[in-house]
């Protein structure tokens, strides 16, 4: 059977502006954040909001600014791999010590308390270490492609970009006008 299923954005609104390194044009932009509601749909019939998110427009290109991203180092991928070869470790020293009855890290002096704090551990040094480079893997920077080489200059506050209207708060800028945040970080 044939199961036709995606999501669409519905309410979608401009929200908030900022200064940005778009990679697609490679060069400092201004981003348009639009907010919209992702609703799942089956066969058509909208079913179930899922989420709220904000996706950002370059104003010059009308593309995502970080379409373009570089692809990551390929030196993280070995270091996954020694995380997963600690987590797969720690199972076989815990197998072991089921097993045996003993610890097979202790030299044979360690009994199966022992065996299985340090088959525990080494599970949890694996996944903890696989997690955080995980995130690293995940994470993009705010500049954009190049960390930081290109200074993105933040938006000053004042006025709006937008219409030129002056805003009214310093601490946390909006325009009324436009009703959109101003992200001046």
């Amino acid at each position: 059977m044939l199961l036709l299923h995606g999501h669409y954005k519905f309410f979608r609104r401009r929200v908030a502006l900022r200064n940005v390194l778009c990679t697609v044009c490679k060069a400092p932009r201004l981003a348009v954040g639009f907010r919209s509601w992702v609703v799942l749909h089956l066969f058509w019939i909208p079913l179930l909001p899922v989420a709220r998110v904000t996706d950002w427009v370059c104003a010059s290109c009308g593309n995502n600014p970080k379409a373009n991203l570089t692809a990551r180092p390929g030196s993280y991928r070995w270091s996954l791999v020694v995380a997963g070869l600690l987590m797969v470790g720690g199972l076989a020293v815990l197998i072991s010590t089921l097993v045996t009855g003993r610890d097979p890290l202790g030299q044979g002096k360690g009994g199966l308390s022992d065996g299985i704090v340090s088959a525990a551990a080494l599970v949890m040094v694996g996944s903890v270490f696989g997690w955080q480079i995980r995130r690293q893997l995940r994470r993009t920077t705010e500049l954009g492609v190049d960390d930081g080489k290109t200074p993105v200059s933040a938006l000053s506050g004042d006025t709006c970009p937008l219409c030129s209207a002056l805003t009214l708060t310093r601490d946390k800028p909006r325009c009324e006008a436009c009703q959109v945040e101003i992200q001046t970080r």
